[in-house]
């Protein structure tokens, strides 16, 4: 049974229109959209889904796994483009404590670079935000360097640690940099 939380206000969702003017509307993933989120997975490049899973992926097992292992302290979004009303990118924040999650993204190659990934991560800090959660980690690949973009943009304070096996990323949500505090 997947846990599907609205993070929305009652009433239409408005569309959040990105830096080339395209538009999308982001809304908690539901059990009904498991074909959308497979054609959706089908649609990514392999570079893509090796830099967001870490190697080989079975599109069927992790399709049925977004759709239905979230837990009660989990979130996860997809972007519908308004164009369409396809599954243009996905994201969740998986718990890991009271005060930490894990957040993960995926971005189909045609919307990569348009500012779909600050959207979703807005999303989701603003959701761990709201269940108290002040810290948000992401493992990424060393060579990812547009997700690790991302994250330093956020206006959040960012820690970056190397290992071995890539690089993780620390979102200090308790704390938004001078100039974006300003700003807001």
């Amino acid at each position: 049974m997947s846990v599907v939380r609205d993070i929305r206000p009652t009433g239409p969702l408005s569309p959040v229109t990105l830096r080339d003017g395209s538009a999308v509307r982001v809304r908690p993933l539901r059990g009904g959209d498991e074909a959308a989120l497979r054609t959706f997975l089908e649609g990514v490049s392999v570079e893509s889904l090796r830099r967001r899973f870490c190697g080989a992926t079975d599109l069927a097992r992790l399709t049925s796994s977004f759709v239905r292992d979230c837990g009660a302290d989990d979130l996860a979004l997809v972007a519908e483009a308004v164009s369409s009303g396809q599954i243009v990118a996905h994201a969740a924040s998986f718990s890991i404590s009271a005060s930490r999650a894990e957040v993960a993204f995926l971005v189909t190659d045609e919307w990569q670079g348009r500012g779909l990934g600050a959207v979703l991560l807005s999303r989701l800090a603003e959701h761990a935000e709201s269940s108290g959660v002040t810290t948000l980690v992401a493992e990424v690949l060393p060579r990812n360097r547009a997700m690790i973009s991302v994250f330093e943009s956020s206006g959040y304070p960012v820690g970056i640690r190397t290992d071995p096996h890539g690089i993780e990323v620390e979102i200090d949500l308790a704390r938004m940099t001078p100039a974006l505090a300003r700003a807001a």
